[in-house]
């Protein structure tokens, strides 16, 4: 199984690729609809907590999908040139895993990133969010997997990744390939 993180505030592109690549018995979290807090920067979670931190939130259901699943799927949109603010949340969130060391071994972690240029234009801004995921990858012990980067098109045209692609089912099948190899 693997579990799908929607990283976007909105249900819409994030979470509709994913809605698209997931199996049957695979789950989707949306970020949209849940409440995450920043991290506190206590270090409870490596000093003396037993368990993940000491925000009572939903956070908490994250680390249990994160720990259950060998791979997980984060599908961004590029804000500022970046990943969303809601996700950089969850990553912020990951301090516990620092605790515990090996918890992340042997998982996959795939991103995907969707923003409104085109593939060429963003080229630098997804190798900047692969490079990012990739550095806390090899600090906490995943393995980060770039899928791809697509384009949702001008947000006041098409806004849908879907139609932007004339072979947008070809590209699901091939993404849908890598993460089962």
């Amino acid at each position: 199984m693997s579990v799908y993180i929607s990283g976007s505030n909105r249900k819409q592109n994030c979470y509709n690729v994913l809605k698209d690549l997931k199996k049957q018995n695979d789950k989707i979290i949306c970020l949209a609809d849940k409440s995450i807090n920043y991290c506190l920067g206590c270090s409870a979670c490596v000093n003396e907590l037993e368990g993940y931190c000491i925000i009572e939130d939903d956070m908490q259901e994250i680390y249990e999908e994160i720990i259950k699943n060998d791979k997980i799927v984060i599908a961004t949109p590029v804000y500022m040139n970046h990943i969303s603010g809601i996700l950089k949340n969850v990553v912020d969130r990951f301090n516990p895993f620092c605790k515990e060391e090996g918890l992340l071994k042997g998982k996959k972690f795939y991103i995907i990133v969707i923003g409104q240029m085109e593939e060429d234009e963003n080229r630098e801004i997804a190798k900047n969010i692969k490079e990012y995921f990739e550095g806390i990858g090899e600090f906490l012990g995943f393995e980060s997997i770039f899928l791809r980067y697509l384009s949702s098109g001008d947000i006041e045209n098409i806004d849908d990744v879907a139609k932007n692609y004339d072979n947008y089912k070809e590209i699901i099948k091939q993404i849908k390939e890598q993460i089962e190899q």
